[in-house]
């Protein structure tokens, strides 16, 4: 599939995830034979002030840092910060990443290198990541290789940003020394894994008589992690909030009710109110403003 269509694909897909992830409710089923009643913490819950990341400069570092990131929480990884960079990028910021984001990466693809398949593509990928960081400049072209032609949308979102780009692509640049004096906004995610099985029935064939359905069960693992987003500027912190994981159900009705989309929701929430602009002050209380008829009736009266 061409690179550009790939790309639209899976941005469409973020754009509506990020919708989703401020609005919608939504289906889906899992369960675990494994007992753990659920409590939510309520720090994920805490409003945090408006326009508490609202920056003159509308220019910042972001560094994201996985503890614990496994090759099956790969995905997830990426997909979340696919969306948080759109949606940073969608208030016209420049982001620039972290030099210990770039190395956290390389880290990844050279761990991970014999399960990212094909081998080809995570070593073209682990290449241009290297590239990127031993020159400063990050080249969006670099990742378009002919390794990436046989990867379907599928492969592109286990490797998000690097074979889907974001929109506004041009924004984004590696930190490098000019990022100093930046603001930077430092996330830091800690990963842990849980087992569940699951069942799904279907029929054997379209309009198959009651009772021909067929019962495919097997176990997976969902992923799901524990944050700390903090704002930092020449050495102080300006804003820091913790979001504790949220425990694990034994079933999940919809996805909503999972930790993960819990805990990236809340994120995302608060990363949006933070971009918000400063509500204008309203006026003194107990003065009105004059009415435009009596306005206009002064400047006749005046000679």
């Amino acid at each position: 599939m061409p690179w550009s269509c790939r790309s639209q694909i899976v941005l469409m897909n973020l754009t509506t995830a990020l919708g989703l992830v401020l609005l919608l409710p939504a289906i889906g089923r899992c369960g675990t034979n494994q007992a753990s009643e659920v409590t939510s913490p309520a720090t994920n819950a805490v409003a945090v002030p408006e326009s508490w990341l609202q920056l003159p400069s509308r220019e910042l570092v972001l560094d994201l840092q996985h503890e614990s990131l496994e090759y099956g929480a790969r995905r997830d990884a990426g997909e979340f910060l696919a969306t948080l960079l759109n949606v940073l990028l969608g208030a016209n910021y420049k982001v620039r990443l972290s030099d210990e984001f770039i190395q956290g990466e390389i880290k990844y693809y050279r761990e991970n290198q014999s399960q990212e398949m094909p081998v080809e593509m995570s070593r073209a990928l682990l290449s241009c990541l290297e590239r990127a960081r031993a020159s400063g400049v990050l080249d969006w072209d670099c990742f378009k290789g002919d390794f990436n032609r046989t990867a379907g949308p599928t492969s592109a979102e286990r490797h998000l940003p690097w074979l889907a780009p974001p929109f506004k692509a041009k924004l984004v640049s590696l930190a490098g020394a000019a990022g100093t004096n930046l603001a930077c906004l430092r996330l830091s995610l800690k990963w842990s894994g849980h087992s569940y099985g699951g069942g799904v029935q279907h029929s054997r064939r379209p309009g198959g008589l009651p009772g021909e359905t067929v019962l495919l069960e097997g176990r997976t693992k969902l992923w799901a992690f524990a944050g700390d987003m903090r704002l930092t500027q020449g050495g102080q912190t300006l804003f820091q909030k913790v979001y504790p994981r949220e425990e694990w159900q034994r079933t999940y009705v919809t996805i909503y009710e999972q930790p993960l989309w819990k805990t990236s929701q809340a994120i995302l929430q608060d990363v949006v109110t933070g971009l918000r602009p400063k509500p204008e002050p309203k006026g003194e209380p107990g003065k009105k403003k004059p009415r435009k008829q009596s306005q206009a009736s002064e400047r006749s009266n005046t000679p």
